[in-house]
Parts: C-alpha cells; sequence; structure tokens
C-alpha cells in the first residue's frame, strides 16, 4: 500500500458506487502510512467501507487471518449484510449443540469440554467430523470455516478468547477494529469471572456422589473460605473489595486442588456416564466445566488482584452477599473483575490496526485504556450543521449529588416530561435517557401523569424489544437508561428527531469499580471519569443522527454538562452548541428548527 491508487483499487464499490469525502480522506492517510491508525469519523462518514478496503487490500499480499471487530452480534450482522462476501463466525452461545437431541441447548450451555466423545466434533485442521457421516457442530463448523477465510467479522469477545486462550488465530496480520471506545470495557467483560456458593456446592455435591472426595474437599476448603470472608465484612456494607491478606487466602486454597489431576478425574468421571445421565446432569456438569477450565485463571486473576512490591493491583475482586437469600438461588459470590487490559490488548493487536469510532474525544486517554499507540485522525462531517442543536438549557438544576436540593430530580424529571408532551403534539417523538433504573421507574411515572404514551422494557420485555416496538411507531417517547441506549439504538430518519439525557453517568462511589479506581489512581480518577462520560454523551447524542439527511437535537438536562459537553465537541459542531436560553426557549427554537 505504497500509494493511494493501491487502495482505491479494492474499494468496495459495491456498496458505494463513489468514495465520499471523508473515505477519500482517510484512504489517502492511510496509504501515507506504514501499518495501521487511529480515526475519529462522524457517524455516516462510511467508516465499514473504509475498513473493508484496508483489508482487501491486505488480503492481497497477505498469508495470515484478517479481521473486522465489532462489540456485538448485531454490528457483526450489519457489516456481512453489507459485505456478503465477508465470513462471519459468533460466540457459542449463537450456535445449537447437537449432541443433547431431546432438548434445546446451546453450544455455551453444553459442556462440549469433556464431550470428546461426540460424534459431531469438527476437526479444525480436516475439518471431518469426529464420526464419519455425522452432522458437524455448527460452532466448530463456523471456527473452521474462518480458518479458511480471507477476512473475518467477528465480535471483540470471540476475538479475545480465540487469540489468548486458545491460540487457534495467532498468525493474524491486520485488524479492523469498529467502535474502538468500547474495546477496553468489552476486554473487561470477557476477563471477569463470577463464582458462587451454589454453583460451588452443586459441583461439591456431584463429586462426592461420585466418589471424588479429594477434589470436593478442595473446592469445600475454597467455599468456606469465602463464606467466612464475605460474612466478615458485610457486617460493614454489602458489596466489599478483598484486600491483599483475604486474597492470599483464596490462592491458597486454589493451590492446594492439583488441576491436571482434577481435570484428568472430571473427565473420566463424565466419560463413564451415559446420554440420559449426561442430560440429566446438563448443569452440573457444565458447571464442573467451567471450574476445570477456569482454576487457572482464577487463580491468576487472584494473583493479580493484589498489590505487590513491583507493581499495583492489576484486577479488583469483590466479594458479595445477597440481601435476600430467599429470593436468589445464590447467597455468597465472588467476582473477580479483570481491569488493566491494555497490556492484553497491545499483545493481541499486530502492526496493521485500523481503528475508528465516532467518539474518541483524546486519544490519550484511548490509549491509556487500549495501549493502541497509532497515528491518529480527525475528520469533519459533510452533515450540515444547521441542522442539529445541541441544548443545555440555564434554568434546569444540577443534579451532582453534591450539588442537588431535595426536589431536583423530580423537578427534571416533570419538565422533561412535559417539554417531550409538548413536542410530541408537534408530531415529534423522543428519546429519554437517564442513568438509573429508579430514574427509568420515575420518567415512566412522570410521563404518564402528564398524558405522554411512553414505551419502555421491564415485566418481561427487554430492552431490544422495547426499541423495535418504538421504531414501528407505538408510542410518544422511549425511556431508558444510558447502558441500554446510550449505544447501540439507531432512530434515524425521524423516529426520535429529539433527544433528553437526564444527567452525566459518574460511577457510584460504593461500585467496587470506583472504589478500586480510587485507590489506584487517586485524583487521577477523574481524568478517566471525564473521558467516559464526554464518550457517552457524544454517543447519546449521535442515536438520531445516522447520516447527512437526519435533522434532530439533544438537550443535555443537568448544569454538570456544562463542565465537558462543548470541550468534547468536534470542531464543527461548535455551532450548534446553545447554552444561553431557557428551557422552554429551547423548545421554542427546536419546534422552529424542525418546522424548517
Amino acid at each position: 500500500m505504497k500509494h493511494q491508487l493501491n487502495l482505491l483499487k479494492f474499494f468496495p464499490s459495491e456498496v458505494y458506487p463513489e468514495p465520499w469525502p471523508n473515505q477519500l480522506k482517510a484512504l489517502k492517510k492511510l496509504s501515507e502510512l506504514d501499518g495501521g491508525a487511529i480515526m475519529e469519523l462522524e457517524t455516516g462518514s462510511g467508516k465499514t467501507g473504509i475498513g473493508i478496503t484496508y483489508l482487501r487490500a491486505q488480503a492481497q499480499h497477505s498469508r495470515g487471518h484478517l479481521f473486522y471487530l465489532v462489540p456485538n452480534k448485531t454490528l457483526a450482522d450489519q457489516v456481512k449484510k453489507q459485505f456478503s462476501d465477508l465470513t462471519i463466525v459468533y460466540g457459542r452461545n449463537e450456535y445449537p449443540c447437537l449432541f443433547y437431541t431431546d432438548k434445546e441447548v446451546t453450544a455455551e450451555e453444553s459442556p462440549c469440554f469433556f464431550l470428546r466423545a461426540c460424534p459431531h466434533r469438527v476437526d479444525q485442521t480436516t475439518g471431518e467430523t469426529k464420526e464419519e457421516g455425522a452432522k458437524p457442530c455448527p460452532y466448530l463448523l463456523a471456527k473452521y470455516q474462518a480458518k479458511q477465510a480471507k477476512i473475518v467479522v467477528a465480535t471483540f469477545a470471540f476475538y479475545l478468547f480465540t487469540q489468548l486462550f486458545s491460540h487457534e488465530f495467532e498468525n493474524t496480520e491486520a485488524v479492523v477494529i469498529d467502535e474502538v471506545h468500547q474495546l477496553a470495557s468489552a476486554f473487561r467483560r470477557c476477563l471477569s469471572y463470577e463464582i458462587s456458593d451454589y454453583h460451588l456446592a452443586q459441583g461439591i455435591e456431584f463429586l462426592q456422589q461420585n466418589k471424588l472426595k479429594k477434589e470436593a474437599v478442595g473446592l469445600e476448603h475454597f467455599l468456606s473460605t469465602l463464606k467466612d470472608i464475605i460474612d466478615t465484612k458485610s457486617k460493614k456494607q454489602t458489596t466489599v473489595l478483598l484486600t491483599d491478606g483475604e486474597i492470599v487466602s483464596l490462592l491458597r486454597c486454589l493451590s492446594r486442588i492439583k488441576v491436571q489431576d482434577f481435570e484428568d478425574k472430571v473427565k473420566n468421571l463424565v466419560a463413564s456416564l451415559s446420554k440420559t445421565e449426561l442430560a440429566e446432569n446438563l448443569e452440573t456438569i457444565k458447571r464442573l466445566e467451567r471450574i476445570v477450565k477456569s482454576l487457572y485463571r482464577y487463580y491468576s486473576s487472584l494473583e493479580y488482584s493484589r498489590s505487590t512490591d513491583e507493581r499495583k493491583a492489576l484486577n479488583y475482586s469483590y466479594g458479595y452477599l445477597e440481601k435476600d437469600p430467599e429470593q436468589s438461588k445464590s447467597a455468597y459470590k465472588l467476582i473477580i473483575k479483570g481491569y488493566h487490559v491494555a497490556p492484553l490488548i497491545k499483545k493481541v493487536m499486530p502492526d496493521n490496526t485500523l481503528a475508528y469510532s465516532a467518539t474518541i474525544g483524546n486519544p490519550e486517554m484511548l490509549y491509556f485504556e487500549t495501549a493502541l499507540k497509532l497515528p491518529f485522525y480527525t475528520f469533519g462531517s459533510d452533515f450540515l450543521v444547521e441542522k442539529t442543536r445541541i441544548f443545555i438549557p440555564t434554568d434546569t438544576p444540577n443534579l451532582a449529588v453534591n450539588e442537588r436540593k431535595t426536589k431536583d430530580l423530580n423537578k427534571a424529571v416533570r419538565s422533561i416530561a412535559r417539554s417531550a408532551k409538548q413536542l410530541a403534539a408537534k408530531g415529534m417523538r423522543s428519546l429519554i435517557v437517564v442513568v438509573s433504573n429508579l430514574e427509568k421507574d420515575k420518567m415512566i411515572r412522570f410521563t404518564k401523569e402528564e398524558g405522554l404514551d411512553a414505551v419502555s422494557y421491564g415485566n418481561g420485555v427487554t430492552p431490544r424489544q422495547a426499541a423495535e416496538k418504538f421504531k414501528a411507531g407505538v408510542g410518544d417517547c422511549l425511556i431508558g437508561t444510558v447502558s441500554n441506549y446510550g449505544e447501540g439504538v439507531d432512530l434515524p430518519k425521524g423516529i426520535a428527531p429529539v433527544i433528553f439525557y437526564l444527567r452525566p453517568a459518574y460511577p457510584s462511589p460504593l461500585d467496587p469499580a470506583s472504589m478500586f479506581e480510587e485507590m489506584r489512581y487517586g485524583g487521577r480518577r477523574w481524568a478517566i471519569w471525564n473521558w467516559r462520560v464526554m464518550i457517552e454523551a457524544l454517543q447519546v447524542r449521535g442515536r438520531n443522527i445516522r447520516s447527512s439527511t437526519d435533522i434532530g437535537v439533544t438537550f443535555f438536562i443537568s448544569q454538570q454538562f456544562k463542565r465537558f459537553v462543548r470541550a468534547s465537541l468536534p470542531e464543527w459542531l461548535d455551532k450548534a452548541y446553545v447554552s444561553n436560553k431557557t428551557l422552554a426557549d429551547c423548545i421554542v427554537e427546536t419546534i422552529k428548527l424542525m418546522k424548517n
């Protein structure tokens, strides 16, 4: 890729008849580089086309694997729909297990690790099934096909597990990372483990019943120590970070279990069971499989959760006591959270890495989170700034916990409900984004009191189902938390031309992640937290503007937003920022903008 013409030769003209302006600019920059880059490109800039061009060009001289990575299955499906020549592969939970013929079991739910005699198993070198003529396992077949493909679309999670743990795609030569701002949090989720007394007890009972008493004793000792730690700490609060000493106590318990011996015995035990017994004990065997496969990871993750003379803690672990055990199968839980993922990201990403997002903001903060140190470029937008507004009204309250007055939250929620009702009367529907479920429930109650037809989730309705219902034309407004509707829900073409965002989602001081970051970084944690809420604010703003033809406004309600929203905006959006008008005046301007 020495010059621009080489890249344009691989441009996907079957999707884009002509390159868009930002596509040309981005490809020109890439053609000048030896390696990859990080790019901030506004929604509707044709980012996917840039990434596909980059990978297709790499494919001409590469014998290694090439990946297009996205945060979730929905985005993977969108990319595959656009570019049918790509090969897509999902995680285990998206494929059925064929071993169990009398019940529906996914590959994720199946104890596949122990089912070595399964006739459907696909050899990852030849593609042949273990038993000739048997129907191939859909998950293993998809992995085999991905290994033969030129360009593979996959999720962050799939890429991490196959690169870091199973080492199945080690010869990876180029990667495109879409929505790169989500990469660190996705890796953290993948490297987090939950161990409950309920599931440990199930495994212990199963081992005892099958005469593996020595192994059962090892797990019993670990469970007893875990309960003692949580019982002691829960006298002060429900969720508590573990100290270095408590982590060492748990490590001692794990070190007494001979993992390879344990694994071999459980494998032999499972192999001796009939298919009926395997089906009857499916959940317990799967839990045992997870314990066996994860013992090394538990030990390593716990080890990295304590500080040493050479380093600070890289993970954090906390105990959790269920307040009402009668309402849950688990009373005691140990959660081990992966945190310092930057070195792992650096390890599994090749030199030829192209990463992009519409919301990057400070590239130094992205580097801090991901260790991706690549040339950074930010591009303008083809979108007409006159078609949008970013409002921070002058007369709304500051909803920071230490700043708000008793009635401020209710006042802000009521003002949103009344404003959304006024706009609905003019034919304009709204997306209302809050932070907590308590705020969501309050918002739903207030909108009903104002006579607004609100759509939300709960009582068996998922966030996705609620969003699809709203997209189909039901309701005046869609209400949800930033964790569900801050990203991933697209409402273009006037579906919800107005967005209300109640307040920034700063972490709770009682959240274990907050406690850990405060302990690890002290006052410097605010730089991380501010960057994250900036990214969230920009993502929320982008829910209703997905292309140059869209029109939409966003109301940032809490005065907290004045601290950072304007500074986080790309330069081309500066003219859209309005912070010198009352909420009522902003509503008038919105109606005028939409009418024109």
